[in-house]
C-alpha cells in the first residue's frame, strides 16, 4: 500500500463520527446507575490495594472522582430515603437482605419511619440502616455531553449531612422558588477516630448556582429515572454489611 492511500484511508476513518453508528433506543432499564463511593479503611478496594482511604471512586469502573480534600463537584437533583436491612446469621455476623423505601406517612400500612437501628423481627436480630440516596451529575460530564447519574449516600455518621442537603434542596429551595437542582454542590469529608478505629465522614458544601444548561440535563435524567425501573448498582452493600459489623457507636446511631 502506498503512503498515499494510506494517509486518505486514515483521514477517512477520522472522519466517521458518533451518529453514524446509529442511534439506539435507549430506556431507563437500560441502565446501570453507578455510586460514588467513599473509600473506608475497610472498603474493598482499599484493602485490595486499589484505592486509598478518603478517596471517592465510581462503584463501577473504580476511577477516582476526587478526595476528602479535593471535592467532588457535583449537581444533586433527584433524592430518594431508603433502609438497607441486615439480618444475622448463624456466626453473628450481620448479611443484607433487602432495602426498602422509607414510607413516612403514619397511615400507610407500610408505615416505617420509626423504624430503630437494632430490632427482631419474627426472633431474628435486625439492623436497619437508613440512608439518603442523592441523584447526581457531575457538571464537567454535562459540559462535554457525556453525562450519566452518580447516587451518592448519606448514611450513619453522615446522615445528618443528608438532611441538611434535602432541606436545601426541598425546602429553602422550594421556599425560593427555585428547583432542587438549583444549586452545585461539592462532597467533601473528615476523618473521625472513636473506640472502633478511623473513620471518613462525608460532608457537602454549597457551591454555586446550575446553569440553564445544566438543569435541562437534569430533567432529562428525572425523565428516565422515573420512566422505568432503573438497575443501581449494589457494589457498596459489602461495606453496609462491614459498617453493621462494628455496631451503632461505630456508624452513627439516628
Amino acid at each position: 500500500m502506498s503512503k498515499q492511500v494510506a494517509v486518505k484511508e486514515a483521514n477517512a476513518v477520522g472522519t466517521v463520527i458518533a451518529g453514524d453508528w446509529g442511534a439506539p433506543v435507549v430506556s431507563s432499564q437500560d441502565i446501570v446507575i453507578p455510586k460514588i463511593l467513599p473509600m473506608q479503611g475497610m472498603s474493598v478496594a482499599v484493602t485490595d490495594g486499589k484505592a486509598s482511604m478518603g478517596e471517592f471512586r465510581d462503584s463501577l469502573s473504580n476511577n477516582l472522582l476526587g478526595k476528602i480534600d479535593e471535592p467532588v463537584h457535583v449537581i444533586p437533583f433527584y433524592m430518594e430515603k431508603m433502609w438497607d436491612i441486615l439480618e444475622e446469621t448463624a456466626d453473628g455476623k450481620f448479611k443484607w437482605k433487602k432495602s426498602v423505601p422509607v414510607v413516612e406517612n403514619p397511615a400507610s400500612p407500610d408505615y416505617n419511619d420509626n423504624w430503630k437501628w437494632e430490632a427482631e423481627v419474627q426472633g431474628l436480630k435486625v439492623k436497619n440502616v437508613r440512608r439518603f440516596n442523592f441523584y447526581v451529575l457531575l457538571p464537567s460530564e454535562v459540559a462535554d455531553g457525556s453525562s450519566i447519574p452518580y447516587i451518592f449516600s448519606f448514611k450513619s455518621t453522615s446522615i445528618k449531612e443528608g438532611k441538611k442537603l434535602f432541606t436545601q434542596m426541598y425546602v429553602r429551595c422550594a421556599k425560593a422558588g427555585m428547583p432542587p437542582a438549583a444549586y452545585t454542590i461539592k462532597i467533601g469529608g473528615v476523618r473521625q477516630k472513636n473506640d472502633q478505629g478511623t473513620f471518613i465522614v462525608p460532608n457537602f458544601a454549597i457551591d454555586r448556582k446550575t446553569s440553564d444548561a445544566e438543569l435541562t440535563e437534569c430533567l432529562y435524567w428525572i425523565k428516565m429515572i422515573k420512566g422505568g425501573k432503573t438497575k443501581v448498582d449494589d457494589s457498596d452493600i459489602v461495606e453496609v454489611e462491614k459498617e453493621a459489623a462494628v455496631g451503632a457507636t461505630g456508624t452513627g446511631d439516628f
